[in-house]
């Protein structure tokens, strides 16, 4: 059968053909390597590359994957490129090795003890429905006092919110800027993306703060401050009516003030939130038992007073 017919039903070129029979008589294979020229028509200018290696070291996406960081990329104009090129860049720049998932540890309860204020702050992320969209509130408890030390309101859940929380929290507490502070407190949180991102760790390492973590899917580990979002939700949003941002802010901030003067807090004796945290809650306790121990001597008195001895005889 004649060539030329064979490689004009297989819609080969004649020449391709020919190529290949002499190829294959000086090396005895018919080729090798990946088909098509060396580099391809479509590969990565230079400046791309760079571009590329400029936004995988930038922090504000260090906690990006390749594929996310190709997203951002575009929708930034940045780079135009998929996420398997960013993958082989990053991954030639070893950009790629903090960015892959570790194999998780054994969980291990958090050992937690405070025995003062400002000791351990427990804190979390939760959202609030407003409207057909949601509202974010990160909260900071003190587990000593039960005290409410900061907290911030947004309509996102970013890096940047958290750290709004934290700054008000800790000029709250004269923490921050203010000569012989006493020492900052341990951060106790769950693997929230918002609390385990890189981003929040150089935060909290940069403040000298040192971070502990709930095991995974125990919510009990951070008890504290889910406690507080359930009271909050629950015995106080729940019967309140707002529409706005500025209406559920306000209401958010009431109760807080309510919650650390007003409301007497069972696991520390009944006293509340404020008084513990100021040290006042030992006197109050004291002077609490104080008056009932009075109080029952005096009923005493009384009800002896008020029986005969005839009675008292009878009775014994």
């Amino acid at each position: 059968m004649p060539i030329n017919y064979c490689c004009e039903k297989l819609g080969l070129d004649v020449k391709r053909y020919q190529h290949w029979v002499r190829l294959h008589r000086k090396t005895g294979r018919y080729g090798g390597g990946k088909p098509g020229p060396k580099k391809a028509p479509h590969s990565l200018l230079p400046k791309e590359k760079e571009d590329i290696i400029k936004l995988a070291k930038d922090d504000k996406y260090m906690d990006l994957s390749h594929r996310q960081l190709s997203v951002v990329a575009s929708e930034f104009t940045e780079v135009e490129a998929s996420a398997s090129s960013f993958y082989r860049v990053m991954k030639q720049e070893q950009l790629m090795e903090d960015r892959q998932r570790k194999p998780k540890k054994p969980q291990v309860k958090p050992e937690i003890k405070a025995d003062a204020p400002g000791e351990v702050w427990s804190w979390d992320l939760t959202y609030i429905a407003l409207g057909p969209s949601f509202v974010y509130l990160f909260a900071i408890i003190d587990i000593y006092s039960r005290k409410i030390v900061g907290w911030h309101l947004g309509f996102n859940a970013r890096i940047e919110s958290m750290k709004k929380a934290w700054d008000k929290a800790l000029v709250n507490e004269n923490l921050i800027g203010v000569p012989g502070a006493p020492k900052l407190p341990i951060a106790l949180s769950d693997h929230g993306v918002q609390m385990a991102k890189k981003t929040a760790k150089q935060f909290f390492k940069d403040l000298g703060i040192k971070q502990i973590f709930a095991r995974y899917q125990t919510p009990q580990d951070n008890a504290w401050i889910e406690s507080w979002f359930r009271i909050l939700k629950y015995d106080w949003l729940r019967y309140k009516d707002y529409i706005s941002f500025d209406q559920i802010k306000a209401i958010i901030q009431r109760f807080v003030v309510v919650y650390n003067t007003q409301r007497y807090h069972g696991a520390i004796g009944y006293v509340t939130p404020e008084q513990k945290h100021t040290g006042q809650a030992e006197s109050i306790l004291n002077k609490r038992s104080e008056r009932k121990r009075l109080a029952r001597l005096h009923r005493l008195n009384v009800n002896r007073q008020s029986v005969s001895q005839l009675e008292w005889k009878k009775a014994a």
